[in-house]
C-alpha cells in the first residue's frame, strides 16, 4: 500500500509515513506510520459511490507497541463524510502488538455519494508506537442475494408507544395554525415579524387591522389607558364636524355557509350617537353582520355570525358613525364547531395519527431572546391573559398552557411539560405542578378549579429546562427534582441535557435524560450518540433505572432559508422512518422520542394548515404507520449485511403475540429486490398485508411533496398477496417505505 492519491494530516509530534517493504501483508510493500512522541496521524481518500448503497471496506492491520494513551480511533479504518466532517462507520481498533488482522466494515454510502475512507494510526487523541496498514479494498455488496431473515427471537426491551411523540411549542404559527380563532391580534397589540424565514417573498404573514372608512377625518391609536388586557386597546377618535363612517378591518378570513361563528368583542364609546356595526363582507357583499351598543364602560359583546355564503378571503369590519371615540378590545371570531377552541380538522388529524405523548417546550420557554413565555400569563380567563411573543412573532392568548394540556387529552396523547429553569427556583417548579396535578383543597388546585377545571389533570411526565447543561443546571436540578416531587410524588422526571454532572446530583430523582438529535439522516452518529448516552448512564449512575428520552428530533433544527423544503419532503419522510427503526433497536433504552415539530413552522411540521384547510406531508403519513402498525416487541432480524442498509429493516410482534410488522425503507434511487424469509412464521399459506408509502406519480425524485393541490401526491397505498412458500422475493420500491404484516402461526 503506498500514499499517492492519500492526504495525510498530522496533529502533535511529527510521524513517520513510509512505505516498507521488508513487513507486508501481499503485494510489494504495506503502509508504516510509526511515531515516538505523541501523535495523531490519518491519511484520507474522498471517492464517489452510489448513494444509499452497501459497500464493504477490508483491509489488514498490524501493530508493534501502538499506545493510543486513551485516543477513541486506533490502528484501524474509518469511514467518514466529505472532509472528515461525520463519521459513518468504524473498523476494529487495534493496540499494543498485533499480528495481520483483517478489518471488515459495511457501510451505506452517503446522500450525494462522495466519501472519505480514512487509515488511523491514532486519532482524536495522540499516541505513539508503530502500526502498519494494506491490502485495502472497497467493495459494493450486491445485497439482492442476502436473505432478511425474521426470526422468533425476541430482543431485550419493549417499545413504547411514546416512541411515537410529537412535539408543540411558541414558534411562529405553530400553535395559531392549530387554535381555531379566525383574528390575529384579536387584543391590538401591534404584530410582529418573526425572527425566522424560509422563502420571506412568499413566508406565511398574519393578517393585521387596518383602517377603514373615512379614514381621513379618524385619528387610530393604541392607548395605554385601561385596557382591558395586555398594554393598549384599539383606540378610533373622530372630532366634531362632518358626519361621516370610520372603523376598522381585518381580511383573509375563511368562512362557510351555513357554519356560524360566535364574534366577541370589548367596547366603550364616548359622544358616539348610534351603534357599533360588524360586518362579514367581500368586496361589499355583506355575508353576516350584527350591532353593538356600547357605553362608557367596557363591556363584553357577542353575536353569532353565519354566512350566507363560503369565502376564503373575507373581511372583518367594526364601525361606528362619527363624531365620537371609540375603544375596541380582545375580538375573536371563533368557529361554533370548535373543539376546545381547537381545529376540528387539526384534532382530527393529530388524534389520526396517535401520538403516544406530545411534549410543550421549545426555546421561547428558556431562551428570552426568543420568547416571553410565562406559563401563570397563559392560564384564567383568555380575555385577562398577557399576550406575548415567541420568536418575535405575537402568540394568541386563547391557546395558553391549559389548553395545550387539554388538546393533548382531546387526542388521547400523555401530555409531556416541559417547566423553565432560567430564573426560576424549585418552589416555582413545584407550583406549577400542583396547578396541574394538586387537589381542588391545595391553594393552586383551588386556582385550578377557579378557572374551570376541578379535577387534577394528573400529567405524568415532566422535564427541567430546555435544552439546559452546564454547572448552574447541574448544581439547581436535584433541588427542583425534589421539590417537584414533593408537590406529587407519582410524577416521572426528565432532565434537560444528559451529562455527567446531572446523573450524579440528581441521578436518585430521574427517571428519564434527555439528548435531542437534529441529525438523524445521520444514523450512525446518532446511534454512537445513543449508545454513549447508554454508557454514560452506565457509569455515573449504575443499579438506578434511567433511560433516554430523546425530546426533540428531526433532519435538522434551525436551517432557514430555501434548504428549509427538505423538512416537508418525501426525503425526510424516510429519513425519519429509518430512525424510528434506529428507536426500535435501541428499544431497551429509549421509551419517548418527540418529532419536531407537529404544525407548519416553515415546514417542519407534519401537518400544514392555511385559513381554512390542512394537509399532511409524507412524513405524517409515516409517522402514522409507524405508530398505528407497529407492535410493542422487537424482533431479532438475521441478514449478512446490517439491517440499516438497503432497505433498513425492523420488525415487531404485536403484545397479543399474533402479529408480525416489517418495517423497510428504501431511501435509493433504485427499487431494491431482496429475498424476505418468514419461515419462522410458516413455511406456505400466509396472507400478508402491506402498505407502501411513495410517490403516486413515480418522479424518481427525493424531494417531491404535498401541497392544498396535490394533498395526497405521497400517500400510502394497502395491497395484500398470499406467500407461496416461507421465502419471499420482494421489490422495495425506490424512494418507498414499506410495512408488510402477515399472522403468527
Amino acid at each position: 500500500m503506498g500514499t499517492d492519491d492519500w492526504s495525510i494530516h498530522v496533529l502533535g509530534a511529527k510521524s513517520n509515513v513510509e512505505a516498507d517493504a521488508e513487513i507486508k501483508h501481499g503485494g510489494k510493500q504495506s503502509l508504516r506510520i510509526s511515531a515516538t512522541e505523541p501523535s495523531d496521524t490519518a491519511l484520507g481518500q474522498e471517492v464517489m459511490l452510489r448513494p444509499g448503497h452497501c459497500y464493504r471496506l477490508r483491509g489488514w492491520v498490524r501493530t508493534r507497541g501502538l499506545d493510543p494513551k486513551g485516543a477513541p480511533v486506533h490502528g484501524t479504518f474509518q469511514i467518514q463524510t466529505p472532509g472528515g466532517a461525520g463519521v459513518i462507520a468504524n473498523g476494529l481498533n487495534h493496540k499494543g502488538d498485533t499480528d495481520w488482522t483483517e478489518v471488515v466494515t459495511e457501510f451505506e454510502a452517503p446522500p450525494g455519494g462522495r466519501t472519505r475512507i480514512s487509515v488511523f494510526f491514532v486519532g482524536f487523541g495522540k499516541g505513539t508506537g508503530t502500526a502498519w496498514f494494506d491490502d485495502l479494498k472497497l467493495e459494493e455488496v450486491d445485497t439482492g442475494k442476502e436473505p432478511i431473515r425474521i426470526t422468533r427471537e425476541i430482543l431485550p426491551g419493549k417499545i413504547s408507544p411514546l416512541q411515537y411523540g410529537q412535539f408543540i411549542e411558541y414558534l411562529c404559527d405553530l400553535v395559531s395554525g392549530m387554535w381555531a380563532e379566525k383574528l390575529y391580534d384579536g387584543s391590538f397589540e401591534g404584530l410582529s415579524p418573526y425572527k425566522f424565514v424560509y422563502l420571506k417573498e412568499t413566508d406565511f404573514k398574519e393578517k393585521p387591522w387596518h383602517p377603514c372608512g373615512a379614514t381621513n377625518r379618524a385619528e387610530y391609536a393604541l392607548d395605554r389607558d385601561k385596557p382591558v388586557s395586555g398594554e393598549v386597546a384599539q383606540r378610533i377618535s373622530v372630532k366634531v364636524g362632518t358626519p361621516c363612517t370610520v372603523g376598522i378591518a381585518q381580511d383573509g378570513i375563511a368562512v362557510e355557509k351555513g357554519k356560524a361563528c360566535e364574534f366577541s368583542i370589548y367596547l366603550r364609546q364616548k359622544g358616539i350617537d348610534g351603534p357599533v356595526n360588524v360586518r362579514l363582507l367581500r368586496e361589499e357583499k355583506e355575508l353576516a353582520s350584527c350591532t353593538f351598543e356600547p357605553g362608557s364602560d367596557w363591556k363584553k359583546f357577542r353575536a353569532r355570525l353565519a354566512p350566507a355564503e363560503t369565502e376564503t378571503n373575507a373581511t372583518l369590519s367594526i364601525t361606528f358613525g362619527g363624531p365620537g371615540t371609540l375603544w375596541l378590545d380582545n375580538a375573536s371570531l371563533m368557529p361554533e364547531d370548535n373543539v376546545g377552541g381547537w381545529r376540528k380538522d387539526v384534532v382530527q388529524a393529530v388524534k389520526a395519527l396517535k401520538p403516544g405523548v406530545i411534549r410543550f417546550g421549545g426555546s421561547a420557554l428558556d431562551d428570552a431572546s426568543l420568547g416571553e413565555f410565562e406559563w401563570k400569563d397563559t392560564i384564567g380567563d383568555p380575555d385577562k391573559r398577557k399576550p406575548f411573543r415567541a420568536w418575535g412573532g405575537l402568540q394568541p392568548t386563547g391557546p395558553g398552557l391549559e389548553e395545550i394540556v387539554q388538546f393533548c387529552k382531546l387526542v388521547d396523547a400523555e401530555p409531556l411539560i416541559c417547566v423553565r429553569f432560567s430564573k426560576r427556583k424549585a418552589g416555582d417548579a413545584a407550583e406549577q405542578v400542583l396547578y396541574f396535578n394538586g387537589a381542588a383543597d391545595t391553594p393552586m388546585g383551588k386556582l385550578r378549579m377557579k378557572n374551570g377545571h376541578a379535577a387534577p389533570y394528573k400529567i405524568k411526565y415532566w422535564q427541567v429546562g430546555n435544552e439546559r447543561a452546564g454547572a448552574e443546571y447541574e448544581a439547581n436540578l436535584a433541588a427542583i427534582c425534589k421539590a417537584m416531587k414533593e408537590a406529587d410524588p407519582s410524577i416521572t422526571l426528565l432532565s434537560s441535557y444528559p451529562t455527567e454532572g446531572v446523573l450524579k446530583q440528581a441521578g436518585d430523582q430521574l427517571r428519564y435524560v434527555c439528548p435531542h438529535q437534529y441529525d438523524c439522516a445521520n444514523l450512525a452518529a446518532c446511534e454512537r450518540e445513543l449508545d454513549a448516552t447508554r454508557e454514560l448512564i452506565r457509569k455515573h449512575a449504575p443499579g438506578k433505572s434511567i433511560k433516554v428520552a430523546v425530546t426533540e428530533w428531526n433532519t435538522t433544527a434551525g436551517d432557514a432559508g430555501p434548504t428549509r423544503a427538505k423538512l416537508w419532503s418525501l426525503e425526510n419522510a424516510l429519513a425519519c422512518s429509518r430512525y424510528q427503526n434506529l428507536l426500535h433497536r435501541q428499544a431497551d433504552l429509549v421509551d419517548i422520542a418527540n418529532r419536531s415539530n407537529l404544525t407548519n413552522s416553515f415546514c417542519s411540521g407534519i401537518i400544514q394548515t392555511d385559513n381554512h384547510r390542512l394537509y399532511k406531508t409524507p412524513t405524517y403519513y409515516a409517522q402514522q404507520l409507524y405508530a398505528t402498525h407497529a407492535g410493542n416487541r422487537v424482533l431479532k432480524i438475521e441478514s449478512k449485511v446490517p439491517v440499516r442498509v438497503a432497505p433498513d429493516v425492523s420488525a415487531t410482534l404485536s403484545e397479543d403475540g399474533k402479529t408480525v410488522t416489517l418495517f423497510a425503507v428504501n431511501a435509493t434511487l433504485d427499487d431494491i429486490v431482496r429475498p424476505v424469509d418468514i419461515s419462522a412464521f410458516g413455511e406456505k399459506g400466509q396472507e400478508l398485508t402491506v402498505w407502501t408509502l411513495a410517490d403516486r406519480k413515480k418522479a424518481g425524485e427525493p424531494d417531491v411533496t404535498n401541497g392544498f393541490g396535490e394533498p395526497e401526491r405521497v400517500g400510502v397505498v394497502e395491497s395484500k398477496f398470499k406467500a407461496e412458500g416461507g421465502r419471499i422475493e420482494y421489490r422495495f420500491p425506490a424512494l418507498s417505505v414499506v410495512v408488510m404484516e402477515w399472522g403468527v402461526k
